[in-house]
């Protein structure tokens, strides 16, 4: 989740942020360009939507962070996004 810091006017779905709310989305590259253009602020987290489940069990691996084996790959994302 990022926090808006400038008003502006989401070209992809016509929506008005003001000052204050919060803005999500998976697209690393729309982030940073926001980050960039100062219109947001906040930590750019990985998409792991793009990784294979082998892939994401591993990173919960080395990060020692317990998961189900058979929980769905969403399920696994959002324990490396800190959700539970």
């Amino acid at each position: 989740m990022y926090k808006v810091i400038k008003l502006f006017k989401d070209k992809y779905n016509g929506e008005i942020y003001k000052i204050g709310d919060v803005f999500e989305c998976d697209d690393t590259a729309r982030i940073n360009d926001l980050i960039n253009r100062g219109l947001i602020e906040g930590e750019v987290q990985p998409s792991y939507n793009s990784l294979t489940k082998k892939e994401i069990v591993e990173l919960l691996e080395e990060k020692g962070i317990a998961y189900n084996a058979r929980a769905k790959k969403e399920e696994l994302i959002e324990l490396l996004q800190g959700g539970d």
